[in-house]
């Protein structure tokens, strides 16, 4: 069913919003659709070499290394490769007798836990998605970032993380973690495309904190995906640690001229739901951590949403800024489910 959906209150600021709040780097749009269809090549050919490049494709060589029944749903470990030599661990949760399904990428956050808290291990509930997308009859893939797992390395702790980046570096110089995200989400993608249960038309992708970031890139620049949900990322650059060298690095000070508006332009028409918890200490839970997404994070999604209404789609660019620190409260759980309902329909 349609229609359940406040799409008025997910896409329009509050009285509080102010639009001169923050400069942006400059971001053309039309007048006309020709004319931004011109201007996205511009502006998508502008990333590519800020993000660096890595390895070709190669065959996905996928198995199952484990299987569980938990009724509805099927729970499989799997592993497929991702470049030559290096593989993916992945949660793959399918529903039971349906034979054609929407497909999920479902990112997770930054913890020790990695793949098992969207599959049910997790202690958050609200962050469940790969879960309780199945239960909806979603096949959920839930793969382990590069930063835990990548080739025959392993990191358990912060320490470590920047090890995994310059074992990346050493492998391909020109490359970035970020870029390393975006490619591994395109091969997840694949691995769904390859599943006959998987209506190629149907495709979305979640992410909490860290998985929220690779939603935005792979929204971006991977337009198989028609949906997207990116929770608590932290949309501006400046907002969070993108800077981090697990993501974009020092070089991201050397390109003032991108940023991430850019890359909500670029995922138009496509929809996109952002989330963001809030970041003034004084209006959350105590036990709570300070949100990455703010009220300015507006700013970023109205610089946006004229390529939306080029195509007659502004209502697919939308924000819900819940205020209650980085976490998604589970009174607004189910806006996720009604926001992939909505646009994975039409």
């Amino acid at each position: 069913m349609r229609g359940m959906i406040d799409l008025q209150n997910l896409t329009t600021p509050p009285a509080d919003h102010e639009p001169d709040a923050i400069e942006l780097p400059p971001l053309e749009i039309g007048p006309t659709l020709p004319d931004w269809e011109r201007q996205r090549e511009d502006t998508l050919g502008a990333w590519p070499a800020y993000l660096g490049h890595g390895p070709r494709v190669v065959p996905l060589e996928a198995e199952v290394l484990d299987e569980e029944d938990l009724g509805g749903v099927t729970r499989a470990l799997v592993s497929y490769q991702v470049e030559a030599g290096c593989r993916v661990t992945a949660y793959l949760m399918t529903p039971k007798d349906n034979p054609l399904c929407p497909g999920c990428v479902v990112y997770h956050p930054t913890t020790g836990a990695t793949i098992d808290q969207p599959v049910g291990f997790g202690t958050r509930k609200s962050l469940q998605f790969a879960l309780n997308l199945a239960r909806r009859g979603y096949v959920t893939l839930s793969p382990r970032n590069y930063i835990w797992e990548y080739g025959e390395r392993q990191a358990t702790e912060w320490a470590e993380y920047e090890e995994m980046v310059e074992f990346l570096l050493q492998r391909w110089p020109h490359w970035t973690g970020m870029g390393k995200m975006v490619w591994d989400g395109l091969r997840a993608v694949d691995y769904l495309l390859a599943l006959p249960q998987v209506d190629a038309s149907k495709l979305c992708c979640i992410g909490h904190s860290l998985g929220a970031k690779e939603v935005l890139y792979s929204m971006a620049f991977d337009e198989r995906l028609k949906a997207g949900i990116t929770c608590e990322g932290g949309v501006g650059r400046t907002s969070t640690n993108w800077d981090a060298p697990w993501y974009l690095g020092e070089k991201m000070h050397a390109h003032p001229e991108l940023d991430h508006h850019q890359l909500l332009a670029l995922t138009a028409p496509r929809a996109l739901l952002v989330i963001g918890g809030g970041a003034e200490p004084t209006r959350k839970p105590e036990e709570k951590s300070p949100g990455a997404d703010t009220i300015l994070t507006w700013n970023y999604l109205e610089a946006a949403r004229p390529a939306y209404a080029l195509y007659g789609a502004a209502e697919k660019l939308g924000y819900l800024l819940h205020d209650r620190g980085h976490d998604l409260p589970a009174e607004h759980e189910h806006i996720v489910y009604e926001w992939f309902e909505e646009f994975l329909s039409e």
